[in-house]
């Protein structure tokens, strides 16, 4: 076997095994991330780790239909990622770096599987310089969409209760209400949501009407005790199907704001924060019981 099919084998089955051990644990609530995960996606990297452990044998096995088993799951790659980053807005950011990480190590695969092609052919070498430029300008076009924030509802406008904080990097703009445009009733009523998830949401509101602290320090402590209780709601949750998909689309700018809290540079800004955070959880009642 040549030098850089060892390399793609290589690179396939630990992909595999990564995708499908990890994406086994979450589901099964053995592993907390400590952002919110769509099952769907999560579905999707399991069965992609079984079909990347496939293609390793493939390439092991030397068999000709590697190089096109291979396409196939980059452009599976490509169009999950294109997907995720363009249509829902309630993705983790780390869950699109690591479709991202994943779309490139499909590509630097089929590099190495038609290695040979590439080096007899000067066509080939201005074909994979292309590709490679797409590649790159896709990715990059890709993730200045997800993190543009003009890419939520046109009908939306700007607010003054709307803030922005500063974090260790860079500056992330809380909306209040862009979630409003997205959450569906259940047909006109709330959805059933799992005693674990309410009474989660209940202490969170809790430790805000008890909160009687004023400095940063004790802002950024209040941050920490709420994201404490998020990631157990988040643990916990036992939802499923759209009821467990509209929690996410409320959930997911919850813990944004959570975040900028812990990161929070002013005695004013946690003021701010807190009473959107409050006003946030107060719109949990609305669409679940």
């Amino acid at each position: 076997m040549k030098l850089q099919h060892r390399i793609a084998m290589i690179l396939v089955f630990l992909l595999g095994i990564v995708s499908l051990i990890m994406g086994t644990l979450v589901l099964l609530g053995l592993h907390e991330t400590g952002h919110v995960v769509l099952q769907g996606l999560l579905i999707y990297n399991i069965v992609l780790g079984i079909l990347s452990l496939l293609v390793a044998y493939l390439i092991w096995n030397r068999s000709r239909s590697t190089s096109s088993a291979v396409l196939l799951l980059l452009f599976s790659n490509i169009s999950v990622l294109t997907f995720l980053v363009l249509f829902p807005n309630n993705v983790a950011k780390e869950s699109i770096m690591s479709m991202e990480i994943r779309t490139i190590i499909w590509a630097i695969v089929y590099l190495f599987i038609r290695w040979g092609s590439f080096k007899n052919s000067s066509i080939s070498t201005k074909g994979w310089g292309r590709m490679a430029v797409l590649l790159g300008a896709t990715t990059i076009f890709l993730h200045s969409c997800k993190n543009n924030p003009n890419k939520q509802n046109s009908s939306s406008q700007s607010k003054p209760d709307q803030v922005q904080v500063e974090e260790p990097s860079p500056k992330v703009a809380i909306s209040n209400d862009a979630w409003n445009h997205q959450i569906q009733l259940d047909r006109g009523s709330k959805w059933l949501a799992n005693a674990e998830t309410t009474s989660g949401v209940s202490k969170m509101r809790n430790a805000i009407i008890e909160f009687k602290g004023r400095s940063v320090s004790e802002y950024r402590a209040l941050g920490d005790e709420l994201n404490a209780l998020k990631n157990t709601i988040v643990k916990e949750c036992t939802m499923t199907g759209p009821s467990h998909d509209n929690l996410h689309i409320w959930l997911h700018p919850l813990i944004e704001k959570i975040e900028a809290l812990q990161n929070i540079d002013s005695e004013a800004s946690g003021v701010q924060m807190v009473q959107d955070i409050e006003q946030h959880l107060n719109g949990y009642y609305d669409f679940f019981e």
